[in-house]
Parts: C-alpha cells; structure tokens; sequence
C-alpha cells in the first residue's frame, strides 16, 4: 500500500505552494529564508541557534560568536 504523501507547508518561509511542487532552487530559497527566521527569532529572545557540522554540535549567538558545544559520535 503507498502512503500518502502530505507536503510540508513551511511555517517560517511563507512558501505559496507545498514542498512537493518545488523544485531544487526554490527549496534551497525557501530553506534559507526558514534558516535565517528561526535565527532572528531566537536571536531576538537572547537565544542561540544550534546545528550539527562535521559530527560536532555548535551554538551560534548573536554577537556572530560559534562555540563547539559538544563533539558527536
């Protein structure tokens, strides 16, 4: 039986139609407009931003400081 496919409506990126009708370069337009959002939102609040690269946890502050939080497994 295939499951029924329920596109994302992407709250923060004010997209005009589901993730299923875009292709490559408006998704890469929608997700960095997601990205930077969530970081003014939180930034806003006094928040840091948190993301994975290269097996290691980072925090991300406002003042533009990245601060290795923790390296993963």
């Amino acid at each position: 039986m295939d499951k029924v496919k329920t596109p994302i409506l992407l709250r923060y990126g004010g997209a005009a139609k589901p993730t299923t009708q875009m292709n490559a370069a408006e998704l890469q337009q929608v997700a960095a407009s997601v990205v930077r959002r969530a970081k003014e939102k939180a930034f806003y609040k006094g928040l840091p931003i948190y993301y994975v690269k290269e097996n290691r946890l980072f925090a991300e502050y406002a003042d533009g400081r990245k601060v290795e939080v923790k390296k993963l497994q």
